[in-house]
């Protein structure tokens, strides 16, 4: 069975180190069972193993187990639940055959038996245990890693995957990724439902490491939450000497635990030696009773006198642990937080990219689909095979007055879509002075839509491909190809189909039907109005 764990301490040059789990307990590890080709290990990465007696065997990054997709079988499921019903569990389950009240008695009868624990057992258990206390203590804390590498090590994962991703920051297009998951991977499973064979292979690779990431950049949320606790587990958890100390002091506490209840156990024997000795002042055994309530008396003290140095100790070390962490709590918070924005900023560019790539890519094999088609006819969705027209079809059958915090959600999706996926108005002529006249001119008009304008033909057609162009204003004769051979190419590369203004002589050979002809040498108030027309007639 494969164990949770994150890496406590590691030295590279010894290839050794130590691996905590979620139960506090310590497992040595040494780098040839290391089994992660991605990631080394480093402190404070998160890993999965097999424990064999006291040793971490076929060690892992957790990251790289979640990217492989390991899943477990039935039977291992079945023995983690097992492993939550712990033994000491089920023997105090077991043991309670008798009456409740049986029980009670039989405890409150073994405490009130004070020769269960002779006086030298007792002044032998407390010698043996103080020996322990004595251990000196260092005076102050020496910083083991620095913040900057603390820092560094934590984020290494992350670090990781946004390294082996660096290729989506090349991607021209971004769609908020926080903003739009939901209904994102709502509309790949619906898309899926009525046209499995859109899914390329592509989309797949897109859509399956869009969801890895979607993972690593909640895991890195959760982390970057709470500043305090990234304090106590990023930085002072790697500090030796910090630990050590840490320890010490809960180890304090358990001792002073232990030795109230023998203080209470010494005055309980004590009471009754001291009847005993007032009972037996003229027997021959007075001297022996006289010297045994000495001795007694004498641990009794010392156990008091111990408590007292124990607590002063422990006082002290808290106050060793808190000027630690304040000394460096200021310097880790500010370069904690410039880490984290930094690492974030990359990881939303990525999904911003990856979601971007996935959105544009499914609706392009959509648009392909004779399913998806039937689909938008039948359900009477009009517009262009886009999140857009899909997401809008949805909320028209919406009351958003009636809307519940979730589909507000939508609302604002809609809103965000509108400003990112617009439509548009494209001009592309001959002439940059022409360019500009009817663009200035067209801008006037009180509509949705862009302008953008164009005198290179190959820079149009680009740009075409990549926005949503609803009117192409063109001209006859542009300045290396002229209308019909520009329509040809831009049929050939661009999927939607805009209603066209042409300036000048009809093509011979028809790529798109003309909704406009007007003369070369129009008017920008005649081509602003046709313009006008289209978009009325919509």
């Amino acid at each position: 069975m494969m164990i949770n764990g994150k890496i406590l301490f590691f030295n590279e040059s010894e290839g050794k180190g130590i691996i905590i789990n979620s139960n506090k307990e310590k497992i040595s590890f040494e780098v040839q069972n290391w089994n992660d080709f991605e990631l080394m290990p480093s402190l404070g990465l998160e890993v999965v193993f097999n424990l064999d007696g006291d040793t971490a065997l076929n060690i892992i990054s957790k990251s790289t187990k979640e990217a492989e997709g390991f899943e477990e079988d039935q039977e291992v499921v079945e023995d983690i639940k097992k492993e939550n019903i712990t033994d000491e569990i089920l023997d105090i389950i077991q043991s309670q055959e008798g009456p409740v009240e049986e029980s009670k008695n039989s405890i409150v009868e073994e405490l009130t038996q004070p020769d269960t624990m002779t006086e030298d057992s007792i002044i032998e258990k407390i010698s043996k245990e103080s020996e322990e206390d004595v251990q000196e203590r260092p005076q102050s804390i020496t910083i083991t890693i620095n913040i900057s590498t603390a820092v560094k090590n934590y984020f290494e994962m992350v670090n990781s995957h946004i390294g082996h991703r660096k290729i989506y920051k090349k991607v021209d297009g971004r769609l908020d990724y926080l903003l739009t998951k939901r209904f994102l991977f709502t509309t790949f499973n619906n898309l899926t439902d009525i046209d499995l064979h859109i899914i390329t292979p592509k989309i797949k690779m897109l859509h399956d490491d869009l969801r890895l990431m979607s993972r690593v950049y909640d895991d890195f949320a959760e982390k970057i939450k709470y500043p305090n606790l990234a304090y106590q587990e990023v930085f002072l958890s790697c500090q030796a000497e910090y630990m050590k100390i840490k320890n010490g002091a809960e180890y304090t506490i358990e001792r002073l635990k232990q030795l109230r209840g023998d203080e209470e156990q010494l005055d309980d024997i004590l009471k009754i030696k001291k009847e005993e000795f007032d009972e037996d002042i003229k027997s021959a055994e007075f001297d022996a009773l006289q010297n045994e309530l000495k001795s007694l008396s004498g641990t009794y003290v010392d156990v008091v006198h111990m408590m007292a140095e124990l607590d002063e100790r422990y006082r002290s070390d808290i106050q060793l642990l808190n000027t630690f962490e304040e000394e460096y709590k200021a310097e880790f918070s500010e370069i904690f937080g410039v880490e984290a924005l930094f690492h974030k900023k990359n990881l939303i560019e990525i999904l911003n990219a990856q979601a971007y790539l996935l959105d544009s890519q499914l609706w392009q094999q959509a648009k392909k689909s004779r399913a998806v088609k039937a689909h938008f006819k039948d359900s009477s969705i009009i517009g262009e095979f886009n999140t857009k027209t899909y997401l809008k079809y949805y909320l028209e059958s919406l009351d958003s007055d009636k809307a519940t915090t979730e589909t507000k959600k939508l609302f604002a999706l809609y809103e965000y879509l509108l400003s990112v996926q617009k439509d548009y108005v494209m001009i592309v002529v001959n002439s940059s002075q022409d360019a500009m006249e009817y663009e200035s001119s067209i801008k006037n008009l009180k509509t949705t839509y862009e302008i953008k304008s164009f005198i290179d033909e190959k820079s149009a057609i680009k740009w075409g491909i990549k926005n949503s162009v609803k009117i192409l204003v063109l001209e006859d004769q542009l300045k290396t190809v002229n209308a019909e051979k520009f329509l040809h190419i831009y049929k050939k590369h661009v999927t939607l189909t805009p209603k066209i203004i042409l300036l000048g002589e009809k093509p011979r050979i028809n790529s798109y039907s003309i909704s406009c002809l007007l003369p070369k040498n129009a008017s920008t108030k005649i081509i602003t109005d046709s313009i006008k027309s289209i978009v009325n007639s919509k």
